[in-house]
């Protein structure tokens, strides 16, 4: 096995892969014991999604936090201008940092050992839900604007902190056998539909508003302690420590990325419009789909042409996205409602996530097969930079979504 070298050339890193190849023939590569990196590579996968989700999900609580305060009860047609705003700010707020975090990453973290900086997001991470968890049962009525800027900046540090994270886990897949790529995507599949299912169980359990938003904080953190315990606990795994120590990490190449880079439905009873078509349709089903087009991709063998897949994408987000502002979400004064029926909204949603899911897995998936080993791992730095800034491009239009209703 190679040893560990301040950098490496390319030369080297070849020798280091044809060596790990002599020694899977031979039979010495060592055996995943009770499937610890497959465990912890799935819930890395989680980990990509899931702490925000988490936050942003818990609607009802966020809608109780902000709402109008003199009122008896929530009214949804009159919403407060926290209530109205706080989708579009999480959206900003996810973005935002995301798109700093991941060009600072790309560009400079590469002089910070990957594992390092994924510890310290995962205790970043944790301490952001503990945070949010106490907060559950703290009044914050008389001072609604100053909880939901704290609020938005939890939100960021979490935001930054995952995009910190799923940088130094890229670096550390882009080590191992594309197989485990695959289980890394699946489990940022489950991601959203495992939230989906939590929140329609505290439904229909028929919790309290700041009961159910405790359980999503509580079940946040523990998964978040879990993957925190297991990737510490990764360095004494020896197929883990096989493939991450064959090669060491660049932390002296030239900072190549700063060169490179230039609803709601209608509805049909009162208490399924009301209580269960949001979480069950728009996350739960969502979810669903997109976890399905994730698999189906991952069955894909062959390499998509690139600029036939660049075509493809910019045509379902030209075809999908006026077709669900035409879906009869309420309240809206300006654009008609084409698409009035909850059957259309599920296909219209359903089509849209799956390929969603499966787009984003082709993506990732091929980028092994495209470039050169040495070279996977800039591959992937460059393409979460590119995801960024085009999130990023994007994610002033959410504060007018509303408005154009």
């Amino acid at each position: 096995m190679i040893k560990k070298a301040n950098a490496i050339t390319s030369v080297e890193y070849q020798v280091a892969l044809n060596q790990k190849c002599e020694e899977r023939i031979d039979g010495t590569t060592p055996a995943d014991n009770y499937y610890f990196v497959h465990i912890l590579f799935l819930l890395m996968g989680l980990m990509h999604f899931l702490p925000f989700t988490f936050f942003v999900t818990a609607n009802a609580y966020w809608m109780y936090k902000f709402r109008n305060v003199s009122a008896s009860t929530l009214d949804a047609s009159s919403r407060t201008s926290l209530q109205t705003h706080f989708a579009s700010g999480t959206v900003i707020t996810d973005t935002v940092p995301m798109l700093i975090c991941i060009l600072a990453s790309t560009s400079f973290g590469h002089k910070i050992r990957a594992r390092r900086r994924i510890l310290t997001s995962l205790v970043v991470l944790t301490v952001c839900f503990v945070t949010g968890c106490g907060f559950v049962k703290i009044n914050t009525d008389s001072w609604q604007a100053g909880f939901f800027g704290l609020t938005m900046s939890i939100l960021s540090f979490i935001s930054g902190a995952n995009s910190v994270m799923e940088v130094g886990i890229l670096v550390i897949l882009s080590k191992f056998p594309h197989y485990y790529m695959k289980v890394y995507l699946l489990g940022q599949g489950f991601a959203g539909l495992f939230n989906s299912i939590l929140q329609v169980l505290s439904l229909l359990i028929g919790t309290a508003t700041t009961t159910s938003a405790m359980i999503y904080f509580v079940t946040g953190t523990s998964f978040m302690a879990l993957t925190l315990i297991l990737f510490y606990l990764s360095k004494y795994n020896k197929l883990y420590r096989y493939h991450v120590e064959s090669v060491a990490e660049d932390t002296k190449r030239p900072d190549l990325f700063l060169k490179t880079m230039a609803t709601e439905a209608c509805g049909m009873s009162k208490q399924w419009t009301d209580k269960y078509f949001v979480p069950i349709i728009t996350f739960l089903y969502a979810d669903m789909a997109s976890l399905l087009g994730r698999v189906a991709a991952s069955k894909l063998k062959k390499v998509i042409n690139g600029y036939l897949l660049s075509f493809i994408m910019l045509l379902r987000m030209v075809v999908f996205v006026p077709l669900i502002y035409f879906c009869n979400a309420q309240p809206r004064n300006h654009l008609p409602v084409l698409l009035p029926h909850d059957w259309q909204y599920i296909i219209v949603l359903g089509l849209f996530c799956f390929s969603n899911g499966y787009f984003i897995n082709v993506i990732f998936l091929d980028i092994g097969k495209l470039v050169e080993p040495e070279k996977v791992e800039d591959a992937f730095m460059v393409l979460m930079s590119f995801m960024a800034v085009f999130g990023a491009l994007i994610s002033p239009i959410s504060l007018f979504s509303v408005d154009v209703l």
